[in-house]
């Protein structure tokens, strides 16, 4: 009788209770969450306790509260095996704060309790270091596993990193054409050490270029978020965005409103998540703390000030909802392999 809201179903034909016991008037069990980031994790906890309370014969409930993050199923091998959930941030056009929603998508996730890494695939443009903090002159590591050399990712504020900005002199550009791009994103993915994740947020550059394509063909995302400011000129663009993913059988977890307020205006993306019928996943207001939390390399999901932690943290229980959903039910998806050896690999 108790529906979990945001999946819409009852908690026992989810798997949600575990381990339930009866023994004369205590009832015990496990309530499994499917993310740490659920946005209604108290209240359900609260209206499970409340049933089985009501059941005659009920004197005393112990419930226990846990999450098990369930992965995107491949039919095919996979190039991130350790990592459960690969979400891309994507936008039709710069300027819109896409990185900034991705570095406090990773940072709002880790703070929820996932494990949680941030691949910065805007190759040319890499902002991921600054936003985390990091010092410019720290390298990734390189390690043996299982007769492999891969990458070891930085770790800042509890998410683990990866960027062609710890790899490059960061005053110098990356000047390179499309398949030594490519090949760096497939090092990215498969040759370094990510370890047991529940979320990778994936950086994506502005548009609707090769890096999109490319990631199409490497991995098998559970899905993509779509970032646009609310004015009409930027939704021209975040609509290409959306039929870029749409075009490369990427599922669409939810569009994200960025710098609302009165000099973008504020509704614009809602309006047309509903027209389109996607999932709106949260307007994020344009504030001091945010750019000023983003330059001295605290994302501001990790702020003590509500006002400035709040709407991240509230984003990222909504992305964290809405790969459970795509997950729930969604039909094995074969990644798109590419046999052709990586042109352009990376020396660290």
């Amino acid at each position: 009788k108790v529906q979990d809201p945001d999946l819409k179903r009852d908690v026992v034909s989810l798997g949600e209770i575990r381990d339930l016991k009866v023994e004369g008037g205590a009832a015990s069990f496990v309530l499994v969450l499917p993310t740490p980031a659920h946005p209604s994790r108290d209240r359900l906890r609260a209206d499970v306790e409340a049933a089985v309370r009501a059941t005659p014969g009920v004197a005393s409930v112990a419930a226990t509260v846990r999450a098990e993050v369930r992965g995107t199923a491949t039919s095919g091998p996979s190039a991130t095996p350790s990592v459960k959930n690969l979400i891309a941030v994507g936008s039709g056009k710069g300027g819109v704060g896409k990185s900034t929603v991705a570095a406090n998508l990773a940072a709002g996730l880790a703070r929820l309790g996932a494990k949680t890494g941030l691949l910065d695939a805007d190759i040319y443009g890499p902002s991921i270091p600054l936003m985390f903090g990091c010092d410019p002159a720290e390298k990734p590591t390189v390690a043996e596993r299982g007769g492999r050399r891969l990458m070891n990712p930085v770790e800042a504020h509890g998410v683990k990193l990866i960027s062609m900005g710890f790899l490059v002199d960061p005053d110098k550009p990356v000047v390179w054409r499309g398949p030594m791009l490519h090949g760096a994103l497939r090092q990215f993915f498969g040759e370094v050490a990510w370890d047991d994740l529940d979320y990778l947020i994936i950086d994506l550059p502005p548009g609707t270029g090769d890096v999109a394509l490319t990631m199409a063909q490497t991995v098998t995302l559970t899905g993509a978020v779509v970032v646009s400011t609310p004015q009409n000129v930027a939704l021209i663009d975040a609509k290409k965005a959306l039929a870029m993913f749409q075009q490369t059988n990427i599922p669409i977890l939810g569009l994200v409103e960025n710098m609302t307020g009165p000099v973008f205006g504020a509704g614009g993306v809602r309006a047309w998540a509903a027209a389109q019928g996607h999932r709106f996943l949260g307007e994020l207001p344009l504030s001091p703390g945010v750019r000023e939390s983003g330059d001295r390399g605290a994302p501001a999901a990790l702020s003590a000030d509500p006002a400035v932690s709040g709407p991240y943290l509230r984003l990222a229980e909504q992305v964290a909802i809405a790969a459970a959903a795509r997950n729930l039910d969604a039909p094995q998806r074969r990644p798109i392999s590419l046999d052709a050896p990586a042109p352009g690999s990376m020396e660290v």
